[in-house]
């Protein structure tokens, strides 16, 4: 197969595939805890599939995924209810994550992250702790990479997060980027982006996945099986049914000590039907097929 992979080209085919479809695709994912039976890179590694076969059919170039940078605070080692589980199967300090608490304003598990104080020296050069700053910093990460990406000649990029957050950080890096293409004019006008998700097409290719959000679920699970072969081990998985599959899901539709939330029993049939110890390749293959063709209608269009 020809290669479209950015970073193992050479300058010689880089520009021939460019000038015969000035496109490049950016993947943005991160490293995150899918549970006892997938990998940490789940979210860029479906997402850098995704980039490469649609280079190679619709045309342009792969650039390699972005997954150090993002977030901390809202990666699933700190969301709340799976906080227990995440500790003991990676075997560090519950300490950890409780630096970065999620929590509501009166102090029961939430979303908000407050900025904990400091209770030792001074850093010279201090990291972002704080939510703001981190996601200010995530989304000037990705807008350098923007511009880097324009700098090598390519004139539309389309962006594809991996990781739910992302879609947000993106958009926002788009604009970041414009605004700091306009301080040099030697850089020419900035090139045309846009953030396109593709959990959303997977939501017309599994109609189940509009109930809910998804996690470390059959549906992902078995993208990765197709992205990534060999990294999904769905043998590590608690093999009672009724016994809930690390990460699968989350609050507001179940705890992990309680179970599935009886306020959403209407949905309990998705729950099962996309449990984890489903995923299978033949499933994922097609749905692989129906995101790849969605988004060669948004990328034709795109490109018009």
């Amino acid at each position: 197969m020809e290669e479209v992979r950015f970073d193992r080209m050479v300058p010689k085919t880089i520009v021939a595939r460019r000038r015969e479809c000035n496109l490049a695709y950016l993947p943005v994912g991160s490293l995150e805890w899918h549970g006892s039976h997938m990998p940490f890179g789940t979210d860029y590694m479906t997402v850098g599939y995704l980039a490469e076969e649609a280079a190679r059919r619709f045309g342009g170039v792969a650039f390699p995924p972005m997954y150090y940078g993002d977030v901390r605070y809202i990666l699933q080692e700190c969301r709340a209810e799976w906080r227990q589980t995440y500790i003991q199967e990676m075997d560090v300090p519950e300490a950890y994550a409780s630096a970065f608490p999620l929590q509501n304003e009166d102090g029961s598990p939430g979303f908000e992250c407050p900025t904990q104080p400091d209770d030792g020296p001074p850093a010279d050069e201090p990291l972002a702790f704080a939510k703001e700053e981190q996601e200010r910093r995530f989304a000037h990460h990705i807008a350098m990479t923007l511009l880097s990406i324009h700098l090598y000649g390519f004139r539309n990029i389309l962006l594809l997060p991996g990781h739910g957050p992302n879609p947000t950080f993106c958009l926002r890096a788009e604009e970041i980027y414009k605004q700091n293409v306009a301080r040099r004019s030697a850089f020419g006008p900035p090139a045309k982006t846009m953030t396109w998700f593709y959990i959303d097409a997977g939501k017309e290719t599994e109609p189940l996945l509009k109930n809910h959000w998804i996690h470390a679920d059959k549906w992902e699970g078995s993208l990765t099986m197709v992205a990534a072969p060999g990294t999904v081990h769905i043998d590590l998985l608690p093999q009672d049914r009724k016994q809930l599959a690390p990460a699968y899901l989350g609050n507001p539709y179940l705890t992990e000590t309680e179970g599935y939330n009886p306020e959403h029993k209407e949905i309990w049939y998705s729950f099962d039907a996309l449990d984890p110890r489903n995923a299978d390749e033949e499933y994922g293959q097609a749905q692989w097929a129906g995101i790849l063709e969605k988004f060669g209608e948004v990328v034709a269009a795109f490109m018009k």
